[in-house]
This record gives C-alpha cells, sequence and structure tokens, in this order.
C-alpha cells in the first residue's frame, strides 16, 4: 500500500488520467493534496490517511464512476449512460447484479416495443394499401375477410404503432434519468459501506 502523499497522489493522477479531463482531475488531486495538508495539521501521519483513504485504485474506480454518472446525466446519450453503467460496474460484483440486470433487462424492453412500434407503422399502411385495393376488387390477395374493416384495422395498427414509439421515446427518457439516479444511489452506498462517505 501506497505510503506517503506523493506516491498516493502520483497512483491517483495514473489512475485517472485518460479518462477525467485535465481541469477537472487537478481540482480532483487538489482536494486530496489539501486532504493531506489536514490530516497532518490534526497530527496524522502519511500512512495512516493512506490507509484511511484506502487504495488509491478503488478511490479512482468511485471517482471515475461519480464523473461518467455525472457526464451521463449533462449530456444525454445511449454511449455516455452505457459507459456510467460499465463504471459503475467495475466498482463492485454485486454490481452485475444490481445495476448491469435491471439495464439490460430495461433496455431489452425499449428495444421489444421499439420494433412492435416501427413493425406496426410499417405494416399499418401496406394493410391499408392491401384492403383499398380489396375492396375495389383489383386485389391479388384476398388478403381480408372484411376489406372495409381492414381499412379501419390499418389505421388502428398504424396509429398504435406511432404510439407506441412515441411512448418508448418518453418511456426511454424516463428510464434514462432513474437510471442515473440508480447509479447516483448505488456509488453513495458502496462509499458509505466502505465509510468514504
Amino acid at each position: 500500500m501506497t505510503q506517503n502523499e506523493q506516491d498516493y497522489i502520483g497512483s491517483l493522477k495514473s489512475a485517472l488520467s485518460g479518462t477525467i479531463p485535465d481541469e477537472e482531475l487537478q481540482d480532483i488531486l487538489s482536494d486530496y493534496t489539501e486532504h493531506f495538508r489536514a490530516g497532518r495539521e490534526e497530527g496524522r501521519t502519511d500512512e495512516d490517511l493512506c490507509r484511511a483513504l484506502g487504495s488509491p485504485m478503488d478511490v479512482a474506480q468511485e471517482i471515475r464512476a461519480s464523473w461518467m454518472v455525472s457526464r451521463a446525466e449533462k449530456n444525454r446519450s445511449c454511449r455516455n449512460i452505457w459507459r456510467a453503467v460499465l463504471a459503475t460496474i467495475g466498482l463492485g460484483l454485486l454490481n452485475l447484479i444490481v445495476v448491469l440486470v435491471p439495464f439490460i433487462l430495461l433496455t431489452l424492453v425499449l428495444l421489444i416495443i421499439l420494433v412492435v412500434g416501427a413493425v406496426c407503422i410499417v405494416f399499418g399502411p401496406v394493410a391499408f394499401v392491401l384492403a383499398l385495393l380489396q375492396t375495389a376488387g383489383i386485389s391479388f390477395i384476398n388478403f381480408w375477410l372484411w376489406p372495409v374493416a381492414g381499412v379501419f384495422f390499418s389505421i388502428g395498427i398504424t396509429s398504435l404503432g406511432l404510439l407506441l414509439v412515441i411512448g418508448d421515446y418518453y418511456l426511454a427518457r424516463f428510464f434514462y434519468h432513474l437510471g442515473i439516479r440508480w447509479l447516483k444511489w448505488n456509488i453513495r452506498m458502496i462509499r458509505k459501506a466502505e465509510g468514504t462517505a
């Protein structure tokens, strides 16, 4: 384990370099430098402070996860939320179940809704044209038992598809915000369990 401030800050810097912008990294490092300064004023040794902070790699993982979640909150995108999820999973094995499984399940549900909606949007107009052709008597396929009902049914299918796609968009936004809150809660619980909160 790191024995002094310089080693600890150096390890933390190398673990965080490349993932967090330099300006924010310098702020984080100066916070830890200040922590060491304040600890020494209280009569604590660097070794004691290093032990209290925990491994620089573990601290870097928590900082990276918090930063990724914050980034995903500010700049909403699939890529950012996925990176935040992966960074949070890195905090502990239990997060494979607590974070990854719900994320994958929600993603699958949203994808299924989107696909069903898209199929309805494509099928509706095709069914509408077939119903009109069958009603006019120029259809080469008897697709509908009752062509007039097929016209209204196809309009309903198209409308349902549009509602599913629009609803999926709003569900995705809702679950995105909920996911951010879930990731933040998870990080807080890990910090609390480690006594660093």
